[in-house]
């Protein structure tokens, strides 16, 4: 991570910005200012239904499953110790255990029951009762967490224009498609998922910037500026 460069440098201001959006996504929620939204929002996404586009959903939203997250991160942390990496790997591993214990947190701090009236058929057995709390969406923030480090990490890697362009892409259609699939599915409000992509995509961008900045000061030529 020390050597990378140009990416994830300056990053820091973005993501403040999309933490701070988080935080107003929450302060709309607790104004009820986003009661509408989400209430339209979640209509429109059920008279979407069908058995064969709510299976097919069901198998998007599982990429932002844990059990499907575990395994992503488990393959980058693997990939980044077969080369030596020991650095990025520890960064990579606190990021993304940092979003799961702050996902977990602010659910339950803030308490936000989930839209059963709105769940498709064979969604509410698969949701234990400890689990019944929605703001923001883990789906969501841990998707956003999870593949944008994997993007980031082999951006640097990748080295044509074309091909780092198709990697963040790739990774924003996908995190952006788990996000509508918890909505198709009626287990979260609009605002539950906006505020897990903005606070996923905010942690993220924070630490990779926070980590790029303290390589940049501890390096020969930071040093030898201050």
């Amino acid at each position: 991570m020390s050597d990378e460069r140009g990416f994830h440098r300056g990053n820091l201001r973005g993501g403040i910005f999309c933490l701070a959006g988080a935080l107003l996504v929450f302060l709309f929620y607790k104004l009820g200012w986003t009661e509408s939204f989400d209430e339209t929002g979640l209509e429109w996404m059920a008279g979407l239904r069908s058995p064969g586009l709510t299976n097919r959903v069901m198998e998007l939203s599982a990429l932002g499953s844990l059990p499907a997250l575990v395994l992503a991160g488990i393959a980058t942390i693997l990939y980044l110790s077969t080369r030596g990496e020991q650095k990025t790997t520890a960064r990579v591993f606190f990021i993304m255990v940092g979003a799961e214990i702050v996902a977990y947190v602010a659910k339950h701090l803030v308490g936000r029951i989930r839209p059963e009236r709105f769940f498709a058929d064979g969604v509410k057995g698969s949701i234990s009762s400890d689990l019944n709390v929605s703001f923001p969406s883990g789906h969501s923030l841990m998707s956003a967490t999870m593949y944008l480090c994997i993007a980031f990490l082999l951006h640097n890697a990748a080295k044509r224009r074309n091909s780092q362009r198709a990697l963040i892409g790739g990774a924003a259609a996908l995190i952006f498609l788990i996000g509508l699939s918890r909505i198709y599915l009626g287990v979260h409000h609009p605002s539950d998922v906006l505020a897990g992509w903005l606070g996923g995509a905010g942690w993220t961008l924070a630490w990779f910037a926070f980590f790029d900045r303290r390589d940049q000061r501890d390096s020969p030529a930071g040093t030898a500026a201050a």
